[in-house]
């Protein structure tokens, strides 16, 4: 019996024999006679060797005999306390490994590609609100029965740890997937000291609001400081506070009746609209067919009086945010506040407990500050309610249904752990020593706070939490979210009208509703359910896109060809023995490579190209769609109008790769003295040692439109009217992008000319020298035909890369503002793995697989061409 069926059977006995086995002594005087026997006592080393080496298997049975919790989470501030909880269990639980990641950068990306390799990938636990509808489609444990469990660590029932005010926002229906550690609310922060000098007060309604930004700003400050739109940020919550207001009224059309499959009494039987009081519908349970068809059916109307008034208010309030806002970041925006240029923001109670020791950083710069939450529309009769707070609870976790029972059970047990008050406590308590923030306040019951922490945190407790958040584009459809806030973009930016903006925005929330319909699997009936559970699971049960046989197949038959070749180069080898040997050894050494090859390089390809006809969503099987994903690219807004940036930045940098290197390798080439020779090309090329990444955040820094050096070098030399928001205005970011990396001397470049130059035939340097009245006539005539083939290889690898990079991009601008600086092959990762649709990227991967080929091949004719006329 294998040591680690005796380890899970009889702990003890396992210990016992590991502290045998690992006991030195015990180990050598057992075994020393018999060895001594054979090989004598000068070879104790040997038997000491062997010893570590079985030590060492051991100790790796025994770790690979544990069973594995693994739990995922953005929230890295609670790190340290998470690794201790970690090992407080594991000593508890001595047959348990806990495997915790923390991913605090495109948490959502990750969770998703994690689940889109298969469940078993997956985390058992994780932040769950970043793939919503995962309930639907089986992913999520049902908690209600462990909740009404005994927690084994409190000796109480599992739901008496937790604030079921907060719980409630998490269910669906009568089912809880969520269960939170803490709390998180959006509020106004502001300058104390800079308002008492300035007279100012905090505003009671938005009108005051509008009055006291129109103050600052006469004061020669900004206002507001605000980072970029985008799905998840300041501009998000203003709209959703908006939009819940100016909607409230229609909660009656979407709340669950009784007949509903998630109709509660207790929480639904004998509420009745008051939209004027922000808690009357903190319980109420909504129904999500009742809100998909009120948005089929028009009852919600994104054209209509009301979705105008939101946005008119968010446009009237932008005007008071920094110039640039729409190409800014969040710390560029924080920036400003805290170098009090800016006198206000809006930022979540998670800036609390950080702001203490940002002001301890700024030493004497430092100020007071408070907070206010967003005041209420007095004067528009359309405005049906007071502004809410956007909050909720914060770090959220769900449980992986991966159909383990067993498993499941000692997954629940340690969240069980983790969300008592004493380990929450603990939590807390070393966040605050290490200076982290506390998102928020602790929804665990009986976890005290620092009084000062509890007085700051009061303001966000003091309304009622957003319920409408469908209304600024589905949540459960991560590409209307990403296609709205484009629209926002272009309408906060004037590039269109407020009539075209409510327009697209309705035709944009049919599309994601059908999409939703379709892709879960409702049927908009609020009286017969969800999907079942079991039937979800069977419908979206994860995997290899192409069944695991079926990539056997394929990796067999590539292999097959291979060994086929081999038979085939062998009988027509000649009959001599030792010419066939050879030749049987040469693909003998080549077989491990080709396997590697077929199993990591072609097959994927070969995937690849099969996903890109296929409709491949995240949660669900591939179906073969023929050419649909074909017809949708070419019908889609977006992706033409990325065409023509990528045309424009792959012009500018096959500019940028060929003349500018050529042009500094030919002044090198000229200089007489060696020495500069050397000193000057080693000057251009120490850049390359930096990452990419560097040089990015570093321009990034450069183009920042209230701190970034290029503006304050034009301010400084006077020409303060050619101050520009860089990468905030779609008619700069594409030339923002080109200009990166200025003055453009690629080290790349530069090398592979330099070579070329410094290896011309002497004859020719002496024929030109008499030939060629001027340089340039000798530069046109004879180094670059020279260089040709080195300018052929340039521009090859230029236009792959120019076609394949996005990062930048990325980094900078996620495409925006609007969609003015998208490419391609943005729009692809954005497909795959912001939106879920695996086979429309592939399909635009596979596209631009067509043309980089094609454009390669057009490269190489026309300049062998050119070549052969020479």
């Amino acid at each position: 019996m294998c040591l680690s069926t005796y380890y899970r059977w009889n702990h003890g006995y396992c210990e016992r024999l590991t502290e045998l086995i690992f006991n030195e002594h015990l180990f050598l005087n057992r075994w020393m006679p018999i060895h001594t026997r054979f090989i004598g006592k000068k070879s104790h080393w040997r038997v000491r060797f062997a010893n570590l080496v079985l030590s060492s298997f051991i100790a790796y049975c025994t770790v690979c005999s544990a069973e594995t919790i693994s739990l995922a989470t953005c929230n890295v501030n609670y790190e340290i306390g998470l690794r201790q909880l970690a090992a407080r269990y594991e000593s508890m639980h001595p047959d348990v490994k806990v495997r915790l990641d923390f991913i605090p950068q495109d948490f959502g990306t990750w969770i998703r590609t994690q689940f889109a390799g298969g469940v078993d990938l997956a985390p058992d636990i994780y932040n769950g609100n970043f793939t919503q509808s995962f309930e639907t489609l089986g992913r999520w444990v049902c908690l209600n029965p462990y909740l009404e469990s005994r927690n084994p660590y409190t000796g109480e029932a599992w739901e008496e740890c937790f604030d079921m005010r907060h719980l409630y926002r998490m269910q669906a229906g009568e089912k809880h997937y969520l269960v939170a550690l803490d709390y998180i609310a959006t509020g106004v922060f502001y300058n104390q000291d800079l308002f008492d000098e300035l007279g100012l007060v905090p505003p009671n309604d938005w009108s005051e609001l509008i009055a006291l930004c129109e103050k600052i700003r006469d004061k020669g400050y900004i206002p507001f400081a605000v980072p970029g739109s985008s799905d998840v940020g300041p501009i998000t919550w203003i709209v959703r506070m908006l939009t819940d207001a100016y909607f409230r009224d229609l909660t009656p059309l979407i709340v669950s009746r009784p007949g509903d499959w998630d109709y509660v009494a207790s929480r639904n039987d004998g509420w009745a609209p008051s939209p004027s009081d922000p808690n009357n519908d903190e319980r109420v349970v909504i129904n999500r067919e009742r809100y998909l068809r009120a948005i089929l059916e028009g009852d919600v109307n994104f054209e209509g009086p009301r979705i105008r008034a939101a946005y008119e208010r968010l446009k009237e309030f932008s005007q008071y945010f920094q110039k640039g806002f729409l190409g800014a970041d969040e710390s560029t925006a924080h920036r400003l506040f805290l170098n009090q240029r800016a006198l206000m923001e809006l930022a979540t109670s998670a800036q609390v407990t950080g702001a203490k020791k940002e002001m301890a950083d700024l030493g004497d710069a430092a100020f007071n500050w408070g907070v206010f939450t967003a005041p209420n529309i007095e004067d528009d009769p359309l405005c049906a309610g007071p502004l809410r707070i956007v909050g909720g609870p914060g770090a959220m976790f769900a449980v992986t249904n991966k159909g383990d029972p067993e498993h499941e059970k000692r997954v629940l047990d340690f969240l069980m752990f983790i969300t008592t008050p004493e380990s929450m406590q603990l939590l807390v308590n070393e966040t605050l020593k290490a200076d982290r923030p506390i998102i928020g306040p602790p929804i665990i019951e009986g976890v005290q706070l620092p009084a000062e922490l509890e007085e700051k945190f009061k303001p966000f407790m003091e309304k009622g939490l957003v319920r409408l958040d469908f209304i600024t584009g589905l949540h459960e459809d991560a590409e209307s979210m990403f296609r709205l806030w484009i629209l926002v973009d272009d309408f906060l930016a004037s590039r269109i009208s407020l009539d075209e903006f409510c327009e697209r925005y309705q035709s944009l929330m049919i599309e994601a509703t059908h999409r939703v319909v379709r892709r879960n699997g409702v049927d908009l009936n609020p009286r017969t359910g969800e999907v079942s559970i079991a039937e979800a699971s069977k419908r979206s049960k994860p995997g290899d896109p192409i069944e695991w046989t079926n990539g056997t197949i394929v990796v067999s038959a590539l292999l097959g060809a291979f060994l086929g070749w081999l038979a085939l180069s062998l009988l027509r080898t000649p009959t001599r023995s030792w010419l066939r040997g050879k030749t049987l050894t040469a693909y003998c050494l080549i077989l491990p490579s080709f396997v590697l090859a077929v199993v990591f390089l072609y097959y994927p390809a070969l995937l690849g190209l099969y996903s890109a006809f296929t409709l491949w969503e995240e949660g669900h099987p591939q179906k073969f769609s023929g050419l649909a994903n074909l017809k949708e690219m070419v019908s889609e807004p977006i992706l033409r109008s990325s065409l023509i940036n990528q045309v424009i930045l792959t012009v500018a940098s096959v500019f940028k790769a060929t003349i500018v290197p050529f042009l500094v390798a030919e002044l090198i080439v000229a200089l007489k003295n060696r020495a500069s020779q050397y000193a000057i090309r080693t000057l251009f090329l120490i850049p390359m040692v930096f990452p990419v990444m560097v040089t990015i955040l570093i321009w990034q820094f450069v183009y920042d439109p209230e701190m970034g050096v290029l503006n304050n070098l034009l301010e400084s030399l006077g020409a303060e009217d050619l101050r520009q928001a860089w990468l905030g205005d779609s008619d700069y970011v594409i030339g923002s992008i080109i200009g990166i990396g200025f003055p453009w001397v690629g080290a790349l470049g530069l090398l592979i000319y330099l070579a070329g130059l410094m290896n011309r035939p002497q004859s020719l340097v002496d024929s030109a020298l008499i030939d060629c009245r001027t340089p340039f006539e000798r530069i046109w005539h004879v180094d670059i035909p020279l260089v040709r083939g080195q300018t052929r290889l340039l521009i090859i690898l230029t236009v792959i890369g120019s076609l394949q990079d996005f990062q930048s991009i990325l980094v900078l601008t996620r495409g925006g503002p609007g969609s003015s600086s998208m490419v391609p092959a943005l729009w692809m990762y954005f497909a795959a793995f912001e939106f879920g649709r695996f086979g429309y990227g592939a399909a635009i991967g596979f596209t631009l697989f067509i043309t980089i080929l094609a454009l390669t091949l057009i490269n190489l004719r026309f300049l062998k061409k050119t070549e052969v006329q020479s």
